[in-house]
């Protein structure tokens, strides 16, 4: 089975997707599928930033093409790639099926346009993008997009892969036809999380965390993840415990720095929040490591990668009624799952420091959590192949609106002829 991937970046600075979707490859290419990926180094337009995706990708046999990217016609800040485009189209018939990931953007509009004007069997992974949250921000232009491209490639798509049932629960509410889905979480590599570095490492890169309790945000600094309500509940927080400290990992991807630090200066902490900026994939393991509590408040998450990450690594962690993944779990143990406002995640957030004090850190029971959620990968991922292979076999083949293919949570290369038009190092 021969599989193209499309995602519109690789960049480490466009949050969680780009990990999940090289994870994604890499276990389908050690399942045996002969796949390559296409991407770009947006937002950057020079030379890829960062070659560590890239190399886990190509040891685990993935062939990537990395095309150039440009900003979108009309000065909009989104990636634009004809030479990906026009790659999809000259050689999407070598490829079995196309998985195109992410919506709203030229790239992947473009691409899924080609493919259904060439009748092409693809399958669309959103990663959140059809989330009632994303159509309401900037909805004009949204209402416009769907009109022209993207109700017709979504409708399109033989296959629409979803991390969560929640996810696709919100998707259909938009009212648009989706054939047939699977259900697949984010592949957590849980081996990865079971030896951190010790918490020294991460002080002496940031000296002024020593003595502190460390609250910790991963993730980019964007307006879907409430930080100015999370500012505001650490700021109750601090008066209750004034050695804690509000730790921010991740990309500043639209000014919410600035303002972060205008609401914390304002509520007398702006000397108790640390902007780290984006960091190494050791380096965030390493704050897991000197982390007490994890907090994501986010709007919408269609999976939320670093919470379980951080449950992995042994951190516990408050997620807001919008993070869509562990729907089910009860709001107990290493887990607080409350209503995005100040007075409720501030609670939570003392809670758990007082949990992380008394049990000790890494917390067992979060690993254990993450272990039943995320420990068997294997099953859901031969599943999910064939399913790929119905699909390739029939391309006719629909089921119900109303019905889903859900899965429990898991926990060859050769050469093509088109040319590599960047490289990482």
């Amino acid at each position: 089975m021969r599989i193209l991937h499309v995602i519109p970046s690789l960049a480490p600075e466009t949050g969680g997707t780009a990990f999940s979707v090289s994870k994604l490859c890499e276990a389908q290419a050690r399942a045996g599928v002969d796949l390559t990926l296409y991407t770009t180094p947006w937002p950057r337009l020079g030379s890829p930033r960062d070659g560590m995706i890239l190399k886990s990708m190509e040891k685990a046999g993935v062939k990537v093409r990395i095309f150039p990217a440009k900003e979108a016609p009309l000065n909009l800040p989104l990636p634009h790639s004809p030479l990906l485009v026009e790659a999809v189209r000259d050689h999407g018939r070598e490829f079995d099926l196309i998985v195109n990931h992410s919506l709203w953007n030229p790239i992947a509009t473009g691409c899924m346009r080609t493919l259904r004007k060439m009748g092409l069997v693809y399958a669309l992974m959103p990663h959140g993008m059809l989330d009632p949250i994303v159509f309401a921000r900037h909805r004009w232009r949204k209402e416009l997009w769907a009109r022209a491209w993207e109700r017709s490639n979504v409708e399109g798509a033989f296959l629409i892969l979803f991390n969560t049932p929640a996810e696709e629960e919100k998707a259909r509410s938009c009212g648009w036809e989706l054939k047939q889905t699977f259900i697949f979480p984010h592949l957590i590599e849980l081996a990865d999380w079971r030896d951190l570095p010790p918490p020294s490492l991460f002080e002496a890169k940031f000296p002024s965390l020593r003595n502190r309790e460390v609250i910790l945000f991963v993730g980019r600094l964007n307006w879907v993840k409430n930080l100015d309500r999370l500012v505001e509940a650490f700021a109750m927080v601090h008066a209750r415990r004034p050695t804690a400290i509000l730790v921010l990992v991740g990309p500043d991807t639209d000014g919410t720095r600035s303002q972060l630090e205008a609401r914390a200066e304002n509520l007398g902490v702006k000397d108790d929040l640390l902007f780290t900026g984006l960091l190494e994939r050791e380096d965030v393991k390493a704050a897991y490591a000197r982390g007490r509590v994890l907090a994501l408040v986010s709007q919408k998450e269609n999976f939320g990668l670093a919470a379980a990450e951080a449950l992995a690594a042994g951190l516990p962690v408050v997620i807001s009624e919008g993070v869509d993944m562990g729907r089910n779990w009860e709001s107990r143990g290493p887990v607080r799952r409350v209503v995005p406002r100040p007075e409720p995640i501030a609670e939570a957030i003392l809670d758990l420091l007082e949990r992380s004090a008394t049990v000790g850190l890494p917390d067992k029971e979060a690993r254990a959590l993450a272990e039943r959620t995320w420990g068997n990968p294997h099953s859901s991922m031969q599943q999910l192949l064939e399913t790929f292979q119905k699909i390739i076999g029939d391309p006719t083949r629909q089921i119900p609106q109303t019905q889903s293919i859900i899965k429990d949570p898991p926990g060859r290369e050769q050469e093509t002829n088109h040319p590599t038009l960047w490289r990482y190092p």
